[in-house]
């Protein structure tokens, strides 16, 4: 097989796997992967429902808890960044702040659930972005084991 050839199928097999995801709920358009994956994960785990729009103000899944925020990441080994952009905006319309770190091949890394109000005190105004770092949220990270719904869990690794 031609190296043309190979990427002919394996072209053909991403855009298969995008269209299956899409038809099974999991992403709403071909636009950042990663984000959708996430918003799809925390709407699955919690019950909940995702806004109807992208680009909804604020929260990204109305659950029973409450709205939710979801930061999203898939980071390599060698990326040192432990932070998520977020902007420091008081809104009544967040009650928590999830945040999913994947590895670089979508294996379940870290999972935080927190308060909005914790998450908007710790929130550091810099120049370029406002950023809540992922350490200052260690009381509100969960063990992967003690996650809802463990069989969704599972299709991301080994716990």
């Amino acid at each position: 097989m031609t190296q043309t050839e190979k990427l002919k199928v394996a072209f053909e097999n991403y855009f298969n796997a995008l269209n299956t995801l899409k038809n099974l709920g999991v992403t709403q358009n071909k636009k950042d992967f990663t984000s959708q994956l996430g918003e799809w994960l925390v709407e699955t785990l919690y019950d909940g429902k995702r806004a109807e729009s992208g680009i909804q103000k604020h929260w990204d899944i109305d659950t029973p808890i409450g709205k939710i925020q979801v930061k999203t990441h898939s980071k390599s080994d060698k990326t040192n960044a432990r932070w998520s952009n977020l902007k420091k905006t008081q809104t009544s319309e967040i009650n928590f702040v999830v945040i999913i770190v994947f590895t670089k091949d979508y294996q379940l890394k870290e999972f935080y659930n927190a308060p909005w109000s914790i998450v908007y005190e710790k929130i550091r105004e810099h120049k370029d972005a406002d950023r809540i770092y992922w350490d200052d949220l260690a009381d509100y990270k969960i063990q992967l084991p003690k996650l809802p719904k463990q069989e969704i869990i599972s299709l991301f690794g080994e716990l």
